[in-house]
């Protein structure tokens, strides 16, 4: 998971929006699988809604000062940077301008990394604060200002992958060898198939240049159904007596991971929204 937010998100985010600088510092680091790097989004206040974020970052002479708080940023104990979202001016009315992006390389004296463990207590989620942390204009990702549309195109990437769908793929594929005649079965694979399908033709639009939000949006909002059903199909149809060691053990990690499925990268609720709002204007 370290180098999937990395290659995914922040290497596309440099090529696109990164200093000259900035590309030469990271980018051959994270083709040799040496850099990881977090992405401070989530607030305790904000949540999936990434327009009500109070981190801000104030002007300090010729730099910048940044403080505030992110939580479920995940591997942030292990970045070696981080891309965080902040307000850089408070006073416009639109709630979507005046944000910016910064890259902060880590580890660094005035952030504090703590960890947030899952029910299974496994440690991924981190809480980030930030005290009033130094920053310089060669720390800007981007231009000021441009970080709403930046962080938009950013996620058309993230909930468009094709590993999107993949959570449960192991217990499927489990359960296939258990119950090779099931309907229910056959039903989840075509799914499979088809949403892959609709992650890789993203994948081009994005190669292509284009910003495809929307369709993004609607297939980690079907991708993260589909792999809720894989878990309640195979408790449905199995009885925990007749379950082979691994399948027990897979269904059992994916009961517990399953919540987050629907919230990791925007709940469906916000998601839906997004197409909503998007098809409205098409």
């Amino acid at each position: 998971m370290a180098h999937w937010i990395t290659d995914r998100q922040v290497a596309g985010a440099l090529l696109r929006f990164g200093s000259e600088e900035q590309k030469r510092r990271y980018l051959p680091g994270i083709a040799r699988a040496e850099e990881i790097v977090a992405i401070g989004m989530s607030e305790p206040e904000a949540g999936s809604d990434l327009a009500g974020i109070t981190t801000r970052a104030v002007r300090d002479g010729d730099g910048w000062r940044l403080r505030g708080r992110k939580v479920w940023t995940t591997n942030a104990h292990r970045a070696t940077a981080i891309v965080l979202l902040a307000r850089t001016d408070p006073d416009l009315k639109d709630r979507h301008a005046g944000i910016s992006q910064f890259l902060l390389p880590l580890p660094n004296p005035r952030v504090d990394v703590s960890p947030i463990r899952a029910i299974d207590g496994n440690h991924d989620f981190n809480e980030v604060v930030l005290d009033d942390v130094p920053l310089t204009d060669a720390h800007l990702l981007g231009r000021e200002g441009d970080g709403w549309q930046q962080v938009t195109a950013e996620l058309a990437t993230e909930r468009s992958g094709p590993e999107r769908i993949l959570s449960t793929l192991p217990l499927l594929r489990a359960w296939a060898r258990e119950a090779p005649d099931s309907d229910e079965l056959g039903r989840l694979v075509a799914q499979l198939v088809t949403l892959r399908r609709m992650s890789v033709s993203i994948a081009a639009a994005l190669d292509e240049g284009e910003r495809p939000e929307v369709e993004a949006a609607l297939v980690k909002d079907l991708g993260t159904q589909f792999e809720g059903e894989v878990v309640d199909a195979v408790r449905r149809t199995t009885r925990s007596e007749e379950r082979s060691e691994e399948l027990a053990r897979l269904l059992d990690h994916a009961v517990l991971q399953t919540p987050a499925f629907t919230l990791r990268g925007g709940t469906n609720e916000v998601l839906r929204s997004v197409v909503a709002r998007g098809l409205a204007l098409r």
